[in-house]
Formats: structure tokens, sequence, C-alpha cells
């Protein structure tokens, strides 16, 4: 049932609508009988839709005062894009500006300049819903997965906070992937992980920790893209294999090896190197041209109170009722009988 109402008790005055049916609605007539007059459907008709009228006059009426509203209700629609969880690094190195230097009166640390794009990303996406998680030592769950974006603003906004020192990068993912697989309608779902690749990866490393992982982005089919908060040197590619002779692990090429494992998981992965302003906002528009799949959502419709189309209803009703005793004729009056007298 998708209606309800506030004001119950006035609900047994609807005993009332079938009184048009048992008694006249027009004024009586004085002539003492039409049985001789033919059936007429028209008239019949007629008869019929005006105690109707009056009937749906006190059905109206009645509920009108008893405060009608319809329920809250989720429809399912279907449009494209994506179940994003934004994964962001808060470890204390996303406080400084890209060149790795504390922030200035006029410059940006990565944070701030990752949550100005990413917020703008979202409001330019109606139908993606997002997911929001934070990392440093530990993982912290900030916002489900949701279509709400003002919320999704705010979760952002509270990015804003001062980094933590240390990082895992393992436990924040796992995390993302335990918000997706929970989510019964992420049937497109992504991570955007927002880091700057500075850390240690002992803990990401481990075997238990690489083989969940994997398990987890196979099982849901997750897309993953990084967005590399992190300069160009020179011509030093720190994703790339060392020169002969340098040792090449994961605790002295974190970067690399974490791109490597990425690349090893059988699912859609790109990596979006973010060394300035302008091209952190052209690798967020790319992740948004790239999540136009079909998705299911629901949209959250409020409860609507509908009182006034009730009175309306009852309104239009009696303006019937009222135009048919208007338009009655005078036959309803007794008609003068004229006497003639014989003449002698």
């Amino acid at each position: 049932m998708n209606y309800m109402v506030v004001e119950p008790r006035f609900l047994w005055l609807l005993l009332l609508a079938p009184l048009p049916f048992l008694a006249p609605t027009l004024r009586r007539a004085s002539f003492p009988t039409l049985d001789a007059v033919p059936k007429d459907l028209p008239s019949s008709l007629l008869s019929f839709a005006i105690k109707a009228a009056a009937a749906v006059a006190i059905i109206a009426a009645v509920i009108a005062l008893a405060r009608p509203y319809r329920l809250a209700q989720s429809v399912k629609l279907l449009a494209t894009g994506a179940h994003v969880v934004i994964v962001i690094d808060r470890s204390l190195s996303m406080d400084f500006t890209l060149n790795d230097d504390e922030t200035a009166s006029n410059a940006e640390s990565k944070i701030k300049m990752a949550v100005r794009l990413l917020k703008d990303f979202v409001a330019r996406t109606e139908h993606d819903e997002f997911g929001v998680v934070a990392f440093s030592t530990a993982p912290v769950f900030v916002l489900p997965i949701t279509g709400h974006h003002a919320a999704v603003q705010a979760a952002l906004t509270a990015m804003l906070q001062p980094g933590i020192p240390g990082t895992n990068v393992g436990l924040g993912l796992e995390l993302a992937l335990r918000m997706i697989a929970r989510d019964p309608h992420a049937t497109s779902p992504a991570i955007l992980f927002v880091s700057d690749g500075e850390y240690g990866g002992a803990g990401f490393f481990s075997v238990d920790m690489q083989e969940s992982l994997r398990t987890a982005f196979r099982k849901e089919n997750t897309h993953l893209y990084w967005l590399f908060l992190r300069p160009h040197k020179g011509n030093e590619d720190i994703l790339a294999a060392p020169p002969p002779g340098q040792e090449d692990t994961p605790n002295t090429k974190p970067e690399r090896h974490i791109d490597l494992f990425f690349k090893s998981l059988g699912i859609t992965y790109r990596i979006f190197w973010a060394d300035s302003p302008r091209a952190i906002q052209d690798a967020v528009a790319e992740i948004n041209h790239l999540e136009t799949r079909p998705v299911t959502y629901f949209e959250q419709i409020p409860r609507k109170d509908v009182t006034k189309l009730a009175y309306a209803i009852a309104a239009f009703a009696c303006l019937l009722l009222v135009a048919a005793k208007l338009l009655e004729t005078g036959f309803a009056r007794a008609p003068q009988v004229e006497r003639w007298t014989a003449s002698s």
C-alpha cells in the first residue's frame, strides 16, 4: 500500500458515500408518475453521473480531512555511470606540494589539489555513486557508496584534516573492495586510488595481502585507476626498472612494484601520472569518460502530501453538482391546468 493518512479518525465518514444513490439529488417533480414515459438511456446515465459526482464529493472531502500522503519510495532506474570508491592516501606526505615542499601561501598541497578536483568530478557526474575511504597506518571508513552527492562532497572536504604518519595501501584497498562486495547495486564498480606513492611496501606486499586483493578484484570485476600524485624529476621514471646493479625490491622501489602488482590483477587498470594541477584535471576527466558503463541505480522519492489533490477533486465534484442544479428545467414545477367549461 503506497498511501497512508495522518488522521484516520475521519475515515468512518466514508459510510456516507452511498447516500446520493439512496436519495434524489435534484428537486422532486410534482408529476404523479413517469411510468408511461419510455426509458431514456442518456437521461439514466446523466442521473447516475450526478449521483456518482455527489458520492465522489463526499469521498474526496473525507479523505482530504484525513490528510493523505504517498509513502516514500525507491524507483529503479537504468543509466550510464559507475559505482566508484575513492581511496585517498592521508599520510603526512600528502600535506606537501607536488614538489614535496611544505605548503606556502601561494601553493596548494597535494591533498587540497586532489580534493578540489575530485569534488568537481563528483559535481559533474549525475548518476555515478561514490564511496570514500581514507588510509594511512590503518584504513578509515568515511562514507558508504551513495548517490547523495552532497554527502560525498562533505566526505571529501573532511579529507583536508592533517595527515597521519605511516601508510598501509593494502588495508585501504581491502576496505574499498569489501564496500563494493556489500553493495548489492554495485553492478559497475571502480576504485579511484589517490596517492603520491611515498610509502614502504612491507605490509602491502605480504603474500597473504596480495592473494586476498587479487581474489577480491577478480571476484568483484572492479576497475582500478591510480591517480599518481608525483612530479616527473628530469628524465627519471620511478615506475621503470632501475639500471643493472641497483636493487629492485618493494622496499627500494615500492611505487614500481605496486604498479606491477596492479598490472598483474587481470582487470581494467590505468595509472594517471598527475604531476601538475592541469594533469590531475585531465586525469579526472579521462576517468569520468571511461566510466560510462550501464548501471542500475535507485532514486529515493520522498513522502508527498496529497491533501490538496483530494480537496481539488471534492471541489470539482461539487462544481458539477452546482452546474446540474443550475441546469434544472422548469418542468420540475407543477403545470397549470386550464379548466374548460362547456358552452351552453
